[in-house]
């Protein structure tokens, strides 16, 4: 009898939000590791910017989530997705509406999903925001009690959170991503370039858990790869600190001194929301020791986190 020859099957890699600031790095990450591996397919699905790495060496999909389209799914059928994505809004009230289309787009991304033949492993990329002020590290099973960006942000979020009967959900809640982007720019370069000092917010006595925007991207695969089926996932460094020391040691590497300001500054400077996020105190641990000790970090050290992006910002 003549034996039968099995193809190997093409395994796609989705990642939603594919050029934002998770979503670029994630992508990098998984070329990083399959890019040279035929059997692994990147789909990349982006919007709002290009990026001519993602678009060149990625199956790239020019999309906003609420218009992610069912043929494109059903031509490149997921085993993993990554969802990086959020629709944004640049105050409150457009926040909310945005979570509010967030959460229909959210439903029906779901519902393609679970009709497939065979359903992704979805990891969703949230926050540690979601679990609100906390002055003890709070682990995977800590109530939801948003606060700050995340308050808007959770209704958006819910049909991930009630997981499903047909899919494997894993909800990954990174603690305060570090890189040469996002909050770190906005509230202690940019502020740092302007005043000639780094601020500290509040008190500074605010606890907070540092990670490598490189180490989020690599956690998140560690959990598709490593993780437990339908899991919660905190995702962090290796040293908490608090919000002083960590702008103490910002405004050594810029050769700067620092400057306090108040929660009245905070408030008038950037609103109630933005006060809320960076005089919060957000300690975080895992439950997941094994699966947390089977990764190596990339940046293990927050110290020399700091070293490397001040670095480049001064160098650019």
């Amino acid at each position: 009898m003549a034996k039968m020859i099995t193809t190997p099957r093409v395994k796609y890699y989705w990642v939603i939000g594919a050029t934002g600031f998770v979503g670029r790095n994630l992508i990098l990450e998984l070329l990083d590791r399959y890019g040279d591996y035929p059997l692994v397919q990147i789909v990349a699905v982006g919007h709002h910017r290009l990026d001519p790495v993602v678009m060149e060496r990625t199956h790239f999909l020019m999309m906003p989530l609420n218009k992610i389209e069912k043929r494109w799914i059903e031509r490149f059928p997921p085993s993993y997705l990554y969802h990086c994505a959020r629709m944004a809004g640049s105050n409150d009230f457009l926040r909310r509406i945005a979570s509010s289309k967030g959460e229909r787009a959210n439903i029906r991304l779901k519902k393609m999903l679970e009709n497939l033949t065979s359903p992704p492993i979805v990891i969703y990329c949230s926050g540690t925001l979601m679990y609100g002020n906390n002055l003890e590290a709070v682990d995977e099973d800590s109530p939801i009690q948003p606060i700050a960006y995340a308050r808007a942000y959770e209704r958006a979020e819910r049909p991930w959170h009630k997981k499903s009967n047909y899919m494997d959900i894993r909800m990954a809640f990174p603690a305060w991503i570090f890189g040469g982007d996002s909050w770190f720019m906005s509230f202690y370069l940019n502020p740092a370039e302007t005043r000639k000092k780094v601020p500290v917010y509040g008190d500074g006595g605010q606890q907070m858990s540092l990670i490598h925007v490189q180490d989020v991207a690599g956690q998140l695969i560690h959990i598709a790869e490593h993780g437990e089926k339908s899991n919660h996932y905190n995702i962090y460094g290796t040293e908490l600190t608090t919000q002083a020391n960590f702008a103490q040691t910002v405004a050594e590497e810029a050769d700067l001194q620092t400057e306090i300001l108040s929660e009245k500054e905070i408030e008038k400077n950037y609103g109630k929301t933005v006060l809320e996020a960076l005089t919060s105190s957000m300690p975080i641990k895992t439950q997941h020791i094994k699966w947390r000790a089977g990764y190596n970090f990339k940046f293990p050290n927050w110290r020399l986190m700091v070293r490397e992006v001040v670095s480049l910002h001064r160098n650019n």
